[in-house]
């Protein structure tokens, strides 16, 4: 078990929609947020991950960065709700 108190929120964290942030020393936790979808992979899902990685990249305080998902699931894969209105290779 985590002591919360150890834990201090992303500056960013209140951008992001679909994931949450924090840091626990040197260590950083990306948490996929989308519980109604179980965390489904999609185009803004992606984004903001990329865009905390990029963030806790350029912090020198940052050593380790964990992705993890949600009590229920970790991701159910590819949001076929997004790619329905696509055609296969616009899928890639």
């Amino acid at each position: 078990m985590v002591d919360d108190s150890c834990l201090v929120s992303s500056e960013a964290e209140s951008s992001y929609n679909m994931i949450k942030t924090e840091t626990q020393g040197r260590v950083a936790v990306i948490t996929l947020n989308r519980p109604k979808a179980l965390n489904a992979l999609c185009s803004e899902l992606f984004y903001e991950i990329n865009d905390a990685l990029a963030r806790f990249d350029g912090d020198s305080n940052i050593g380790a960065v964990v992705l993890t998902g949600s009590e229920r699931a970790f991701a159910a894969g590819a949001d076929i709700k997004e790619m329905k209105d696509t055609e296969f290779i616009g899928n890639y």
